[in-house]
């Protein structure tokens, strides 16, 4: 009975001092307000150079390269510069529906059985032509195909 008793004391005092523990007060998050990126000049004047009157926002990527994302014609296109204004690439996102015809009837025709979910215009400087990475679900596989400007599947 001893024992009993001790125990039960013992469940009592340690339940007390759990239930006694501080709540931690809760820590107020500050929102930190967004800064406005600015390109430098010989970046802004070599975008402009190649989209002349278009208005972008600006970022910089892990590289150190400045994007400037824009729209255009109703297609989100991203074009990158690197510090000099030097041109890297530009990237141009296309819907399913918005794809070129050539790309399209290419597609249809190497996958016929295939969906296009969406794809996107890729011209980088150290390739010669554009071409196109476009995502198709095929008998149920999700895979990206590269087409150039003319049609042709390029592996």
């Amino acid at each position: 009975m001893k024992k009993l008793l001790v125990i039960f004391c013992v469940a009592i005092i340690s339940s007390g001092t759990t239930f006694a523990q501080k709540k931690s007060a809760k820590t107020k998050t500050k929102v930190v307000a967004k800064k406005e990126v600015v390109a430098p000049v010989v970046v802004k004047d070599a975008f402009q150079q190649n989209f002349s009157g278009t208005e972008a926002k600006w970022s910089k990527n892990f590289s150190g390269h400045w994007i400037a994302n824009f729209t255009k014609e109703d297609v989100k296109t991203s074009a990158e510069y690197d510090a000099d204004g030097k041109w890297i690439a530009t990237r141009s996102s296309y819907a399913a529906d918005r794809l070129p015809e050539t790309v399209a009837t290419t597609l249809k025709t190497k996958y016929p059985a295939a969906t296009i979910k969406d794809g996107w215009k890729i011209e980088r400087a150290d390739v010669a032509t554009a071409y196109y990475k476009v995502n198709i679900q095929d008998n149920g596989a999700e895979k990206s195909v590269l087409v150039n400007d003319s049609g042709s599947v390029i592996e």
